[in-house]
């Protein structure tokens, strides 16, 4: 077994790794119901210009849910990244 020195080796938080995963499953939540309503615009709106009209502020919405748990991520991982130094 190769021996691990201190310095490659990182200890992370179980529980910031775990809210770490939330986040991202709910990223993926969000992501997934966006891409519904796109395509659901896709296929039932007629006119073209409606259609983008539709489709932008389909997109502006999940930027605007999305984000927090964006910014949220960036956090934990900065939390993270400062324990594995401190271990």
């Amino acid at each position: 077994m190769p021996e691990i020195s201190h310095q490659t080796y990182r200890m992370y938080s179980p529980s910031l790794n775990a809210m770490m995963r939330e986040v991202l499953h709910t990223l993926g939540d969000i992501d997934f119901a966006a891409e519904v309503e796109l395509e659901n615009v896709e296929v039932s709106a007629r006119d073209p210009k409606l259609k983008e009209h539709i489709k932008n502020q389909i997109r502006a919405a999940h930027w605007e849910r999305r984000q927090p748990y964006v910014d949220l991520l960036e956090t934990l991982r900065r939390q993270q990244h400062r324990q594995s130094f401190a271990a």
